[in-house]
């Protein structure tokens, strides 16, 4: 029997994959401030989504001086306001992956999938379902 396996592009302490998308914090999110980035790969539409972004929101909002939120999704321009003003926190960015490279450099398989990376260093603190993390493990990976 022939077996097949995909190489998982995240591991813990690791460099993250390649961002490539539009925003108000570059293209790299490299104007992000933060000592840690917390992607979330999401749609507008996506109740599980928007749930867990809710649900992150609430609690991360006290912590938004030291992470940093940052949507990312690969629908087009034009929800950005209608999507941030839903959220606890005004540090909420909205990415846009208008060319699908960003999702397939993470090999995102479903939303919403979360990233927690040191900003300056790229290195990969954290990764799942956004709906999986809570704020005593937020601040436990970002202490």
């Amino acid at each position: 029997m022939l077996a097949t396996t995909e190489a998982q592009p995240l591991r813990l302490g690791e460099r993250i994959p390649t961002i490539d998308v539009d925003s108000s914090v570059g293209s790299d999110l490299k104007l992000v401030e933060q000592k840690y980035t917390c992607i979330v790969f999401m749609h507008s539409e996506s109740t599980p989504s928007l749930n867990a972004i809710r649900a992150y929101s609430a609690f991360a909002s006290k912590h938004s001086e030291r992470v940093a939120l940052v949507l990312i999704t690969a629908e087009q321009d034009g929800f950005e306001q209608d999507l941030l003003s839903s959220f606890a926190t005004n540090e909420t960015v909205v990415a846009f992956d208008n060319n699908f490279r960003t999702f397939k450099n993470f090999e995102v398989r479903h939303i919403p999938f979360a990233v927690i990376y040191e900003t300056r260093s790229k290195k990969a603190r954290w990764f799942g379902s956004l709906s999986q993390l809570d704020e005593a493990s937020l601040c436990n990976i970002t202490k």
